[in-house]
């Protein structure tokens, strides 16, 4: 008998192994198939990731925009002269009289928005704060990023510039270290340059526009301490006690109270003029017109120097140009001394000081520096070490108008009596005050020696929903 054929056997086989072929063929064709899709997909996810951080960074330039269409009306107006409805015309931006505030959207809500490419577009919307110069301006732009159809959500950025006068000057008590106050001082401002003649102070003229702000510690105000205006302190400092508000109501506002405060203390260069005189005595009157009579430097000023081998100013002594006075080589020691009735240190009607001295400067008991002229008229620059400490002290009664730097001195304002104050600026390494003492901030010293103009304090991206809140109806 013949074997059974194994034909049949092998023929299943075979057909057997095309099957799996195939199946593995099919696979494999799935799996590529797979791939290509999710490649195809991962390239249009990048496509548009690439896309949106386009118009995301596209959005800041919009918005950077914005501040500076803001930023030529302030120069127009400002710096060049252009009056103010001029330099904001009505036709462009919408203002507040009441608020101090101008908006704006580029281009008008009546125009076709910017072009970005991609089929997407934008449009910028600007809120100036105290456009009118009504205080430091602020300045917040916001851009509205529309991408094109299946691009994903509006694109907004925000974004916020806080503008400062340029100037020593442009706040009211600045610190490096640490402001103190005990019992009850208070601090306010006032423009003398408000009215021609200048305006001395008082309650009726009274501004809210006083800064104090310490940039490396923290401000104390005390238990019954009022400021009128703004407490700021650097992003690690704390303002403790008292009150800040505005004019009315006299209670605390938070909202004046800030972590966003800093200042730059450049170094004093003392004057190098034409022509300096030398004193051989402690003078009463400066400058001396009878003969030998003194000599003006080039630019007009008086200029003197004050050796270290003579007193200081303790008497009523009277300033009848435009003089100054270095008066160094005496740290620890006195350059001026007025304490009691009749110590008075007078700038006459034109007149001016201007005195650079590492001593110390002591007025109370009614001793007076400046009783007279505004606080631009007597401008102080301690040029004292960091060690011994150069102090200022107005106690009692006494009081100084004036402009103080002194980036390595303590200042201390105690007491206040029944008529002390202090009137103008103070800028110091330490400021301390005391009982019923009354300072009082002259917004007219905001561009002395500062060239005029303003400067970019803070440029910020607001990025939460609390940050932005205050303009959310741009």
């Amino acid at each position: 008998m013949r074997p059974p054929s194994s034909r049949p056997t092998r023929r299943a086989h075979l057909h057997s192994r095309r099957g799996s072929i195939l199946i593995v063929a099919l696979l494999l064709s799935s799996i590529i198939s797979l791939s290509l899709v999710s490649y195809l997909q991962l390239s249009n996810t990048t496509l548009k990731i690439a896309s949106r951080s386009f118009l995301s960074n596209s959005a800041i330039y919009l918005s950077e925009s914005g501040i500076e269409f803001a930023m030529t009306c302030l120069t127009n107006n400002q710096a060049n002269g252009v009056a103010l409805n001029t330099a904001w015309p009505d036709a462009t931006w919408t203002k507040d009289l009441a608020t101090h505030v101008a908006t704006a959207t580029f281009p008008p809500a009546a125009e076709a928005p910017f072009a970005l490419g991609a089929n997407a577009t934008g449009r910028i919307k600007v809120h100036a704060k105290n456009y009118d110069l009504a205080g430091d301006p602020v300045i917040v732009a916001k851009s509205i990023v529309t991408p094109a159809p299946g691009g994903g959500p509006v694109i907004t950025k925000y974004l916020k510039i806080t503008l400062a006068r340029r100037g020593l000057f442009t706040n009211g008590l600045v610190a490096k270290d640490s402001i103190s106050w005990v019992g009850h001082p208070e601090a306010d401002s006032w423009n003398s340059a408000a009215a021609s003649p200048p305006v001395p102070y008082s309650v009726g003229v009274r501004t809210a526009n006083c800064t104090t702000g310490c940039v490396n510690g923290n401000i104390n105000l005390g238990s019954g301490g009022h400021v009128y205006g703004y407490a700021k302190t650097g992003p690690s400092g704390v303002t403790a006690g008292g009150n800040v508000h505005g004019l009315s109501p006299t209670t605390h506002d938070a909202t004046r109270v800030a972590t966003d405060f800093s200042a730059n203390f450049p170094p004093i260069t003392l004057p190098a003029p034409s022509f300096t005189n030398t004193l051989s005595a402690v003078p009463t009157t400066l400058p001396k017109t009878t003969a030998p009579a003194h000599t003006a430097a080039a630019d007009g000023r008086y200029y003197y120097s004050w050796g270290s081998g003579l007193g200081g100013i303790t008497a009523a002594t009277t300033i009848s140009g435009n003089v100054t006075i270095t008066m160094t080589g005496r740290a620890g020691g006195t350059a001026i001394s007025l304490n009691g009735s009749g110590k008075t240190l007078t700038i006459t009607s034109g007149a001016s000081l201007i005195l650079y001295t590492d001593g110390n400067i002591t007025t109370n008991g009614q001793g007076e520096i400046n009783n007279t002229s505004t606080a631009d008229k007597l401008q102080i620059y301690g040029t004292g070490p960091v060690t011994p400490f150069q102090t200022f002290t107005i106690g009692g009664n006494g009081n100084l108008i004036g402009a103080i730097y002194a980036p390595n001195g303590t200042v201390q304002l105690h007491g206040g009596g029944s008529s002390g104050y202090v009137a103008g600026s103070v800028v110091a390494k330490v400021i301390s005050m005391n009982g019923g003492t009354n300072f009082h901030y002259d917004e007219a010293l905001g561009n002395l020696n500062g060239g005029g103009g303003y400067r970019t304090s803070q440029w910020k991206e607001l990025q939460t929903a609390t940050e932005r809140a205050p303009y959310i109806g741009l």
